[in-house]
């Protein structure tokens, strides 16, 4: 199609209007409920503008990128109230259109309060699809949404030359991860590293993240244990003038049962609720608060539902104030309880427990929490005993970690295959080490070999789950405890990752002829191989009828293998254990 009829196809659509709005969920997968909408613009189907890519690239174009950015903005905000859709309304808005002379000032704002909608339900959103290269303008024009009351975010983040920039100067409230980042994310390591250090960044600056273009199951999963909390893409909801309004599958991403160590479950957090049924007068629970002077809070209930919770300072309150009493005593307690409740799954680990607290969305410290067990009251949490727990396991951590990597030394690893003995857990014990290390420490020196270490440390952690245990044993040794079917292929990858990285650590040299001239350990001078990273697993079938000295015993026999063996793997067999 001609330029020419793209233009006078364009100038019909403006002009009548032929825009239709689309909506896409973005999830809260900690709460399994939808967060909000990111509104979309599509043009008339069967036109070569009806998809958002030409559509807005010949408005670009044409000079009438505010011109159109304005019309979708109306008509999104519009659909979004007529269709009473729940959470945030997010808003594309590109950073040429904000500073071109045309654009609309304070039609945002006017459209909102005209529907009835508060400027904190929605979320002005800037993508790099057309980048601004005066950050300063672009900075007092956001200010000017935030001073309204709307809500900020950044797009794309990692897609273009400046987001870093625009995220340090403009500080949104949100920031989307590319869905470059997102995408076969369970198979990188190098996409988790940076998705792990964007999810410590936000954390630091009080910006919640949101990873875009999640279309699998493993991808959702290995999010979650990164520490996502908001996600969008196909799996969660396609664009739709219908949305899903709520997560369109079970919340089985990161089944826990049995996994997650009670010592570090919310359920040993747990303390017996006192509870009342939603049609109890006021007057009596005044008279349960003052039989119980500890008690700070009663979870509500309507038969065996939680529908909220109703706190010792909420009936003081209401009690002391001129008439109160007899104001509010013969009233159901169901008319003033607290219905804003952060809801923990028993199995929940206490390190996403403290994620919850954190993240949710309320200026007051949270003092108490409701923990469920499939789906029913367990019990009651409180947030003085969750920080005691964390700052007992980082003590526990601190003292028995390793003092290079930081991961769990020899004790805390005893501990963990004595408590899956005495559960009777099946486990896979996988062994790794690295070969000729010893001349590559005394070639490059102590630091260097320290940087290989590092290296494998960085590497096991991406697999470290509820499912999988990483310990370091010390010097070059690693052990993964693992009660997942599928660790076999997840230690193939971390050699076949280490392979990758490893010429970093050679002199171009010593790279090009593999070998390297060192003293062996009789001190005499010959050629050695380059370092490689070798893993011995023992599988279920033998770890379950093993005590501390055996798991030993065949630990250094799989790891011989494993050396011995040309892709430097071994599982351990039952036949070779007996006759070991």
């Amino acid at each position: 199609m001609s330029a020419i009829d793209l233009q006078l196809e364009l100038s019909k659509i403006i002009d009548k209007e032929k825009i239709k709005a689309v909506f896409q969920p973005i999830c809260n997968i900690s709460t399994h409920q939808v967060h909000g909408f990111e509104a979309l613009s599509r043009g008339p189907e069967h036109s070569p503008l009806f998809s958002p890519v030409p559509l807005f690239k010949t408005a670009a174009y044409e000079g009438r990128l505010s011109e159109l950015e304005t019309l979708c903005r109306r008509i999104s905000i519009q659909q979004f109230k007529n269709i009473q859709l729940p959470g945030k309304l997010f808003l594309n808005i590109s950073p040429k259109a904000l500073l071109e002379p045309n654009h609309a000032k304070g039609l945002t704002l006017s459209l909102v309060q005209e529907l009835g909608l508060h400027p904190s339900q929605v979320v002005i959103e800037l993508s790099e699809q057309y980048p601004a290269d005066d950050i300063d303008l672009l900075k007092s024009c956001l200010n000017h949404y935030r001073s309204q009351g709307f809500l900020t975010a950044i797009d794309d983040l990692g897609a273009g030359y400046s987001g870093l920039r625009l995220w340090s100067e403009l500080a949104p409230d949100y920031v989307k991860i590319d869905r470059h980042f997102i995408e076969s994310i369970d198979s990188s390591s190098v996409k988790q590293e940076f998705v792990r250090s964007i999810i410590n960044l936000c954390q630091n600056l009080s910006c919640k993240v949101i990873a875009e273009g999640i279309e699998t199951q493993a991808e959702l999963a290995v999010l979650k244990q990164l520490g996502i909390v908001y996600c969008q893409g196909f799996l969660l909801g396609r664009p739709s003038d219908s949305p899903n309004r709520c997560i369109p599958f079970e919340p089985t991403l990161e089944p826990t049962a049995q996994k997650v160590r009670f010592a570090e479950s919310a359920e040993s957090l747990c303390s017996r609720a006192t509870t009342s049924q939603f049609d109890r007068k006021l007057k009596q629970i005044g008279e349960t608060f003052n039989q119980q002077p500890k008690l700070q809070a009663i979870v509500v209930m309507r038969q065996d539902l939680v529908i909220g919770l109703v706190l010792r300072s909420q009936v003081i309150e209401l009690f002391s104030t001129p008439y109160g009493r007899a104001l509010y005593e013969n009233r159901s307690v169901e008319e003033v309880l607290t219905t804003e409740l952060i809801r923990i799954d028993a199995e929940m680990p206490i390190s996403q427990v403290s994620q919850r607290l954190t993240k949710e969305s309320t200026d007051l410290v949270v003092q108490q929490f409701i923990i469920l067990k499939q789906g029913k009251l367990l019990g009651i949490g409180h947030t003085k005993d969750l920080l005691a727990k964390i700052t007992v396991q980082k003590i526990a951590i601190a003292r028995h970690a390793n003092p290079l990597t930081g991961l769990p030394g020899n004790i805390p690893i005893q501990e963990e295959l004595l408590r899956l003995r005495q559960q009777k857990k099946p486990f896979y014990l996988a062994y790794f080490d690295l070969s000729h290390f010893k001349p590559y420490n005394d070639i490059y020196g102590f630091c260097r070999g320290d940087e290989v270490i590092m290296e494998v440390a960085r590497l096991l952690l991406c697999l470290q789950t509820s499912n999988n245990f990483i310990g370091h044993v010390g010097g070059d040794d690693f052990v993964i405890i693992s009660t997942c079917a599928n660790i076999e292929p997840q230690a193939m990858k971390i050699i076949d990752d280490f392979d990758a990285t490893k010429s970093s650590f050679y002199s171009k040299q010593h790279w090009q002829d593999q070998k390297m001239l060192a003293e062996d350990r009789n001190g005499l001078q010959c050629y050695h191989d380059l370092i490689s990273l070798s893993v011995g697993i023992l599988p279920p079938s033998i770890t379950i009828h093993c005590n501390e000295h055996q798991l030993s015993l065949y630990s250094a026999q799989a790891k011989k293998q494993a050396k011995q063996a040309k892709n430097a793997f071994s599982l351990f067999s039952l036949e070779t254990a007996i006759s070991a």
